[in-house]
């Protein structure tokens, strides 16, 4: 993709400092440049703040920054937004974003069942599978090897890559991404043992999902036991993230890689969990709190806190209890100096 600096400040509305005519044919990272090193002919770069050519000085040269109107005099070629900076930077990165874009219409070795329903604007594409009843939404992309089960929908303008897997009457809204090899409304983890015999209990939930939803790379879904296990709008999750049956996770969320939800657990709006965090069933993660990477939470939260360890407490409780810990060495010296200063007991 090739664009002038004329063309993309008229996309953007932001103004243009130095050749109009000046083609930029690439986006590069400033954070992989070295200290002092020019910016690259023909290529743009995105400097929002001073702290970004803080941490990276660089040497102009006659590359492209994409910035604000506080920073542009550094540089003489230039595209000055009046806005927000960073908003501007994602529409230039959907401008050269090389991912393939495909007609509508259903590949002639795709599997699709006589009864399910694709609109004419969706791509089912070769190997992907639809089966009975379920629905493929306006402008849906279906990648290859993803399978649609019996009575699943999928709404307008959402892609389901590769290997996903979209479990029976499962319910996905407008506009969101289940990117590859995750499941959607795998059964449960329900059990009931009794001597000599375990049982499996029955999952007959689904789950819904509500629109601009995103769900990572191999991460897992379960369905309810007996309703539905629900995701609110705008909620992302991100690679190798599990949630249990029966989960209720609000709206504007964010969970973090390889985190895992037990059984009924609800997080509330706002609320972020971080890497590699676990949470036990049917704790509840307040409204806008913050569970910090590598925690362990079995105790509901409280709404705006932040909290980690293991098990997880508030953060201020657990600086002071760190502070404490990094003293222990010297107070156990101290008790056994005074155990070894103690007259001995007479009979």
């Amino acid at each position: 993709m090739i664009a002038t600096l004329q063309e993309l400040g008229r996309m953007l509305g932001a103004g243009v400092k130095g050749a109009g005519d000046y083609a930029v044919t690439e986006l590069r990272d400033i954070e992989k440049l070295a200290a002092g090193q020019a910016l690259q002919d023909h290529c743009l770069y995105f400097v929002e703040s001073k702290a970004v050519l803080k941490r990276h000085p660089l040497s102009p040269g006659n590359g492209v920054i994409l910035t604000t109107a506080e920073l542009a005099d550094i540089f003489p070629l230039a595209l000055v937004v009046s806005g927000d900076a960073r908003l501007a930077f994602f529409k230039v990165l959907e401008y050269f974003d090389r991912a393939p874009k495909f007609a509508p219409g259903v590949g002639p070795r795709a599997i699709v069942d006589p009864s399910a329903r694709i609109d004419p604007t969706a791509s089912v594409l070769d190997g992907a599978v639809v089966m009975a009843r379920a629905v493929v939404g306006p402008g849906c992309v279906i990648y290859p090897g993803a399978v649609l089960e019996t009575d699943s929908s999928v709404g307008e303008g959402t892609v389901i890559r590769s290997n996903a897997v979209i479990g029976h009457a499962c319910v996905i809204g407008k506009r969101c991404i289940v990117h590859s090899a995750a499941v959607i409304g795998a059964d449960g983890f329900g059990f009931y043992d009794r001597p000599g015999a375990r049982h499996k209990v029955p999952q007959i939930g689904n789950v819904v999902i509500a629109d601009d939803v995103e769900i990572g790379a191999s991460s897992t879904v379960d369905r309810g036991t007996i309703e539905s296990t629900t995701i609110g709008e705008f909620t992302k999750m991100d690679d190798q993230v599990h949630v249990g049956h029966n989960c209720s996770i609000g709206r504007f969320v964010y969970i973090v890689g390889n985190s895992a939800l037990g059984g009924s657990v609800i997080v509330e709006d706002g609320a972020m969990i971080s890497g590699m965090v676990i949470v036990k069933d049917h704790v509840r993660i307040a409204a806008r709190s913050i569970i910090m990477g590598m925690s362990g939470v079995a105790q509901d939260t409280e709404p705006k806190q932040h909290y980690f360890g293991i098990p997880a407490r508030n953060a201020r409780e657990m600086h002071k209890m760190n502070a404490a810990l990094a003293k222990l060495p010297e107070l156990l010296a101290r008790f056994r100096e005074m155990e070894g200063k103690r007259p001995e007991k007479t009979s």
